[in-house]
């Protein structure tokens, strides 16, 4: 299945915990980002993207959430290192 503006195919079966105004207004916010970060020229990075494409699309339905994911992945790529 694909969505009707962003063409990006919908992966997964998290449910969407988030209503359709929040969803746009998160699409508005990360396309800002993305933009933002292009302009200064920083990579994004393919191994956590799917964590904001959930947060963007309503599949986890808080910031916070994001950030604890994030913590996560890099903490055990830390460890990994070490």
């Amino acid at each position: 299945m694909e969505d009707s503006k962003s063409k990006a195919p919908i992966v997964g079966d998290r449910p969407i915990l988030v209503s359709r105004q929040e969803i746009e207004k998160r699409r508005r916010i990360n396309s800002d980002t993305l933009s933002s970060f292009a302009i200064d020229n920083i990579p994004v990075n393919p191994d956590t993207q799917h964590f904001f494409k959930d947060f963007e699309e309503g599949k986890i339905a808080t910031s916070k959430e994001v950030k604890a994911l994030l913590h996560a992945h890099y903490t055990k790529i830390a460890l990994e290192d070490n």
